[in-house]
């Protein structure tokens, strides 16, 4: 039972591996296996961004995550 005033980091997930390429597909699975009841998480987010393009590629920047989620394109500055 987690209490109304419950810290934002109920819990982690680590996952590890040779590459990135493997970490990435354990973290794809470990969150789609992952099932939390009774809050609402960020659980979704992740999933939808472990399979962006620019993640995957791991060509993103510090405000990526910010345009991302205003619908604004994420391009990379050259």
């Amino acid at each position: 039972m987690i209490p109304p005033y419950y810290d934002s980091l109920v819990g982690k997930l680590i996952v590890h591996g040779k590459t990135r390429g493997e970490c990435l597909m354990r973290l794809r699975r470990a969150l789609d296996e992952m099932v939390v009841d009774g809050i609402e998480t960020t659980l979704p987010l992740f999933r939808a961004l472990v399979r962006e393009p620019d993640i995957i590629e791991g060509d993103y920047h510090i405000h990526w995550l910010e345009q991302y989620l205003a619908g604004q394109p994420t391009d990379v500055p050259k």
